[in-house]
């Protein structure tokens, strides 16, 4: 099997005519500008392709990436008022589909997760659009302002039944964005989905911050594993500030088989969190590590997360795999 990174973001400005948007909310905050200097966009060369510039930095990091072949790029939908229409206010990424599908068809190593709000009205020809290609899908419920219902979803869920896309869905706390509704990650919410054999990662394994107490959702997330063996979780943001903890949490051995390796970048993954485990020397070796997707991979793997991980997203998207295979070769 293939050595996956399910969980790395997309994201631009919509320069170039790329569709993407970032809220004028989002554009004030430390996240934001923080995110530009990271990831360099904000360099003079790259003003007026800042879209481009992203999608090349993170094609070049995975490229570089020893531990890695392949990685899950998202598209981002966004929140939809009650009559199915944008809201462009509320929305604070905007990440089209075709931008992901573009990004990946001109790198290799890039695997498009489209992403679908199902409460737009045209939420079920957008899936067909896309799906056909479409590696997975993503949902990130507290940004996008959704909460699925097994009624008023019917005809979306029996859409992503047909196209048999797996659900990549954040769950716990978010952070990054403004004005986020932490109810809605808690795993139970995609129920709806595991009782159609539809299967779901969940990301961050609904795990909750000291930037959020209260919104701890660890305990419906294994009971999401306990009821359904076609239900996951993803590893992404382990290596933060707000999750290191977890690595612990689930490194034990009856989570093998059920957790996939996720980084979410263009967040920094660092192990200096680890020091009273990892010990000076081995966290100085880490830190020289200078690709972030590296370093994210070695410091689990350091904490004792298995390399099972890595390959455990290539069979759960196998049928993605293969529909996105065919899409390049048509």
């Amino acid at each position: 099997m293939p050595r996956l990174d399910i969980h790395t973001h997309l994201a631009g400005i919509g320069s170039e005519g790329s569709g993407c948007a970032v809220s004028s909310r989002m554009r004030r905050t430390l996240t934001y500008h923080g995110m530009r200097r990271l990831t360099g966009v904000h360099r003079p060369e790259a003003r007026g392709r800042e879209d481009a510039a992203y999608v090349e930095v993170l094609a070049r990091t995975v490229d570089e990436a020893r531990e890695l072949d392949y990685a899950c790029v998202f598209a981002m939908d966004g929140v939809y008022d009650a009559h199915g229409e944008l809201v462009r206010d509320q929305s604070h990424l905007i990440v089209p589909n075709a931008h992901a599908m573009a990004a990946c068809r001109a790198h290799r190593k890039l695997l498009p997760v489209i992403s679908v709000n199902p409460d737009r009205k045209d939420a079920v020809e957008e899936l067909e659009r896309w799906g056909p290609s479409a590696v997975a899908l993503k949902w990130l419920g507290p940004l996008q302002k959704f909460q699925l219902d097994a009624v008023r979803h019917a005809k979306v869920i029996a859409a992503i039944k047909e196209l048999d896309l797996v659900v990549i869905a954040h769950t716990g706390c978010e952070h990054t964005f403004p004005g986020m509704d932490q109810r809605l990650g808690n795993p139970a919410l995609y129920e709806p989905l595991l009782k159609k054999g539809i299967p779901v990662v969940f990301s961050h394994c609904g795990t909750g911050t000291f930037l959020h107490p209260g919104y701890d959702y660890t305990h419906e997330f294994i009971r999401m594993l306990d009821l359904y063996d076609h239900a996951y979780g993803d590893t992404s943001a382990f290596c933060t500030l707000v999750r290191f903890k977890r690595v612990r949490q689930f490194r034990v051995e009856k989570y093998v088989g059920r957790l996939v390796h996720g980084s979410d970048f263009p967040i920094p993954g660092l192990s200096v969190y680890f020091l009273p485990d990892l010990g000076f020397n081995r966290v100085v070796q880490l830190q020289g590590i200078r690709n972030p997707l590296d370093r994210d991979v070695l410091t689990k793997r350091a904490m004792g997360l298995p390399d099972s991980t890595l390959t455990a997203a290539g069979r759960i998207l196998e049928s993605g795999l293969a529909r996105w295979q065919r899409s390049r070769q048509a």
